[in-house]
């Protein structure tokens, strides 16, 4: 059988969500047998990418210049030894961008990351599957433009939640357009040393963006000082978990010295030995979204602070509205769902086994997801999947 060339777009380190959906694409192509190659635009820390085997993309763009195509034209021999796969070569496009295509980020960063580039994959016969992500809104008209283009030439596209879909579908033309939860519920953790479940019983998860991307920033950390406080006034010991690099690390500490009680800042790097450790939770209280996708996806009840329309429904795919904070006069309804899950052992049992009944066709549905994209791949392949 062939061995493709699979090019993942959208993983950026260190984001640990990020990690954890390459974490989820590697174990799919394992598991069913499917040999690849899997290859990154390099940029970022090159030991954060050797860990997962990744080879480097040949697009570099210094100064309005490709340098990559330059490195292209070096003899395969030496692109082998450098570990380097020319655009060329690539099989397989899948883009695990997460939340990238939408006027929150403007038209650049989707220009460059497919823009200028998949007319030509398309004419090549390169598959493109936009894997399961958060879409919108378009209503800037170069990033609306510049979408549909992109979305338009798609293989297939896999929107992760019902708002998403909508603002697909009102720019898409043929391309198939469906519904799929994020695919990083199927990923399990691996076991931390770090962790002592007597000491971390209440995870707390926090997000810089929730003060660069809303203008409630001191709200958002008024309201997580007086959460942890309420936590450590009914009995229980809540700690932080940071899931995403510098700054969310220094965003815990601010919070930290706003209370009077030593407060456990966790960091264990691994993205699966963050899901192990969020699995070991009681409650987790974050506002990462792949925070809230681990601790959904093992049944563990949540508290979610959000800046955009995916936080609301991946709460909604639960039935679990109710765990979204308004970080502005969401106090008190906050304290009193927190307080129930603390103190009322029924109560808690019952939005968990809520949890876990509707995880399990979360994972069902990403199953089905997988193969569909196994299928638009196996054209690829000297040989069918089967």
């Amino acid at each position: 059988m062939k061995i493709l060339n699979v090019e993942i777009k959208g993983i950026g380190f260190p984001n640990k969500g990020a990690e954890l959906m390459l974490a989820a694409i590697i174990h799919e192509f394992e598991a069913r047998g499917v040999q690849a190659k899997f290859s990154v635009e390099p940029y970022g820390d090159y030991g954060l990418r050797a860990k997962y085997g990744l080879f480097q993309k040949a697009r570099v763009h210094k100064m309005g210049i490709n340098i990559g195509a330059l490195i292209g034209l070096l003899p395969q021999k030496l692109l082998d030894v450098f570990g380097i796969v020319r655009s060329r070569d690539i099989d397989v496009v899948l883009d695990a961008s997460g939340f990238s295509y939408g006027d929150q980020w403007g038209s650049n960063l989707i220009e460059y990351r497919l823009g200028t580039t998949i007319s030509e994959l398309k004419k090549r016969g390169v598959k493109v599957v936009m894997l399961p992500q958060a879409f919108g809104p378009f209503t800037d008209v170069n990033t609306k433009k510049i979408a549909q283009s992109i979305l338009s030439q798609a293989d297939r596209v896999f929107a992760r939640d019902s708002i998403s879909f909508e603002y697909c579908q009102s720019i898409m033309n043929s391309t198939p357009l469906e519904l799929c939860p994020d695919f990083t519920n199927l990923v399990t953790g691996r076991a931390w040393e770090g962790f002592d479940p007597l000491e971390h019983e209440i995870c707390f998860i926090p997000n810089s963006k929730m003060i660069e991307k809303t203008s409630n920033g001191d709200d958002y950390i008024n309201l997580m000082v007086k959460l942890l406080e309420f936590t450590k006034k009914q009995g229980n010991k809540p700690f932080f978990l940071i899931h995403e690099g510098e700054s969310d690390k220094k965003l815990a500490y601010k919070m930290a010295s706003q209370v009077d009680f030593d407060l456990p800042i966790l960091e264990p790097v691994d993205p699966l030995k963050i899901k192990w450790a969020i699995g070991q939770s009681k409650v987790v209280v974050s506002s990462r979204f792949h925070g809230l996708v681990s601790s959904l996806s093992q049944g563990i009840p949540v508290l979610a602070t959000g800046w955009s329309h995916k936080y609301q429904c991946l709460l909604k795919d639960y039935n679990v509205e109710g765990g979204l904070i308004d970080v502005v006069n969401g106090k008190e309804s906050a304290e009193k769902y927190l307080g129930l899950l603390l103190s009322d052992d029924k109560e808690y049992q019952r939005i968990s086994s809520t949890i876990k009944q509707h995880g399990l066709r979360q994972k069902e549905t990403v199953e089905s997801m997988w193969d569909k994209v196994f299928s638009i791949i196996g054209t690829s392949l000297s040989e069918p999947i089967d």
